[in-house]
């Protein structure tokens, strides 16, 4: 698919996912005779990876390092899946942390 058929599937702007290409974080794409990017598969299998380590909250580096990893060994790698038990370890927390806030709101309202 062209890119602009690819931007309005991904939701991700061209800028985006020509810097992601650029640093390494999405396969470039095949090139049709026109000289225009193809993507397909492999570059949408790419981006769910990426856009899955934002939405945790990962850095762009992280997430590159996870996914070249994840590519090799065919799974994530002790590494990866170390980070991720942290992140959610992190969030647990900041959940406790935000409904003991949301008592004493409680508390302060009543």
């Amino acid at each position: 698919m062209k890119i602009s058929e690819f931007e309005e599937k991904t939701g991700l702007s061209r800028d985006t996912l020509r810097y992601y290409e650029k640093i390494g974080m999405l396969s470039p794409p095949l090139r049709g005779a026109n000289g225009y990017r193809e993507y397909g598969q492999a570059q949408l299998s790419e981006l769910s990876f990426i856009q899955m380590g934002k939405e945790i909250g990962f850095t762009l580096s992280t997430i590159k390092e996870g996914y070249r990893r994840y590519k090799a060994l065919g799974k994530l790698c002790p590494e990866f899946k170390q980070q991720l038990v942290e992140k959610k370890e992190m969030l647990s927390k900041r959940m406790d942390d935000d409904a003991r806030a949301i008592k004493k709101i409680d508390e302060m309202l009543s």
